[in-house]
């Protein structure tokens, strides 16, 4: 056997630090609790769609300096090298013979050519250069907006996940402690049949009713898996880390009655209204930077070039070969006739400022629907939730007072059974009907835009 290096740890201690590191990373994991506004906070701040739209307005910022720089001083530096292979030839009279009115072939020029300048160009005015500003300043706005949409959308997801697992959670609560009476029942009543006080298929009875809600809270264990891996889905979390939610879904609050007069609507304020609102000026500004191509234009411009001439590169050497030259003027364009072309334009900018306003009114009916829809939902399943309470209040009072009566002999185990399904399905009823009163409340918030509110967004 070969002992150890004593210069390096041993392999199974190593193995045993890295074990002990990941259990207890994986413990961190499983302790850690999460509140509704801490899994909505987690999700603003991972979310990649919310993400995606932080880039597109910061992208935007940049098309605006992007846009501004036109405006700047334009400076190029350019050079250029021709060789003639063979020199062209131009006929002019023949003024040295004294006879002009006989063209003779001449050739002007050198092999080589060389030539480098800068240029300067600067504008001066151009009226759909300022539009374009407060066009890219508009579009950076609207990216602005559609991320605080993105991050309603996020939330109002985030939220309704976690209200259908707290359902989840609850129900499974509700089944763990049926079958816990199941068993205290059937253990009770095994004894009776043991001293002849029962019948076998009152115990048969009873064992079928446990083993339906052991499965029924196996199958509830794995649909509270599934909605957890739902909400870690929506809040960007990892799928491996283990959450606990600490909020319980409970009638906290609940209003006596709902009435159209007890809530203000304020879907007005709605960031899709001011979203259309903010495209609405870019189409406007679109249609005035296409009219103002009507408008002149000026633009500055300077050069300074130096050139050389020579039959031979040596030739290049001697300093009389090298000639420069600069220039500088004023450049002004006036539109006349561009083939209709800008008048086609403006009568699809036109169209296009028709076309959001519809889409404004339609939005508009849009969200006054999807308010008063949120709003007459509410009231219903509110009404179902004090319905189903009451329901489940006298359930579970039959399902005692029947459970006292077959320990006294009193009842029949199949009464017990009847009133034990009787309250499960009550059960499941007042947990949808809250579900759904949680769920319209919620909807009512995403109607009103006051959702990022409440979770001080």
């Amino acid at each position: 056997m070969i002992p150890p290096d004593k210069h390096f740890p041993n392999h199974s201690s190593v193995l045993l630090a890295v074990l002990l590191w990941a259990l207890s990373s994986a413990a961190l994991w499983a302790q850690q609790p999460l509140s509704l506004e801490q899994s909505v906070q987690f999700a603003l701040q991972n979310s990649p769609q919310i993400q995606k739209a932080v880039l597109e307005s910061r992208k935007s910022d940049y098309q605006v300096k992007e846009y501004l720089a036109i405006g700047l001083p334009q400076v190029n530096a350019n050079t250029n090298f021709t060789y003639n292979i063979k020199l062209p030839t131009q006929l002019i009279p023949n003024f040295f013979q004294g006879r002009p009115d006989e063209l003779v072939p001449v050739q002007f020029g050198t092999t080589l050519n060389t030539s480098t300048g800068v240029e300067l160009s600067q504008m001066i005015y151009d009226h759909s250069f300022w539009l374009g500003i407060k066009a890219t300043q508009k579009l950076s706005n609207l990216y602005r907006l559609l991320e605080v949409k993105t991050r309603e959308d996020v939330a109002y997801n985030v939220v309704k996940v976690y209200f259908q697992a707290q359902i989840l959670g609850k129900q499974r609560n509700i089944v763990q402690a049926n079958l816990q009476q199941v068993e205290g029942l059937l253990k009770a009543t095994e004894m009776q049949w043991q001293n002849g006080f029962a019948r076998k298929l009152d115990v048969d009875q009873l064992k079928v009713n446990r083993s339906t809600l052991q499965t029924q809270l196996q199958n509830l264990d794995l649909q509270y898996e599934q909605a957890l891996r739902a909400l870690k889905y929506a809040m960007a979390m990892p799928m491996d880390a283990a959450i606990v939610l600490t909020d319980t879904l409970q009638e906290t609050n609940l209003p006596p009655t709902w009435t159209p007069d007890a809530l203000t609507p304020s879907y007005q304020s709605k960031i899709d209204l001011a979203i259309l609102d903010q495209q609405k000026e870019l189409l406007r500004l679109q249609h005035q930077r296409t009219k103002a191509e009507y408008l002149p234009s000026a633009r500055f411009f300077a050069g300074y070039t130096l050139q050389g001439q020579a039959n031979a590169f040596g030739d290049f050497d001697n300093g009389r070969q090298w000639f420069d030259f600069g220039l500088m003027g004023l450049n002004l364009r006036i539109p006349l006739f561009d083939g209709l072309r800008k008048t086609y334009r403006l009568q699809k900018d036109n169209l296009e400022i028709l076309q959001n306003e519809k889409d404004r009114q339609l939005a508009q009916t849009g969200l006054e629907f999807q308010y008063n829809n949120a709003l007459l939902q509410l009231q219903t399943s509110f009404n179902t939730l004090m319905s189903q309470r009451e329901n489940l209040r006298m359930a579970e009072e039959v399902y005692t007072v029947t459970q006292k009566r077959f320990r006294e002999g009193l009842a029949s185990i199949t009464e017990v059974l009847g009133a034990d399904t009787a309250m499960r399905e009550v059960q499941t009823n007042y947990l949808a009907a809250l579900l759904q009163y949680k769920w319209a409340s919620l909807d009512l918030e995403y109607a009103n835009g006051k959702l990022l509110a409440l979770f001080n967004q």
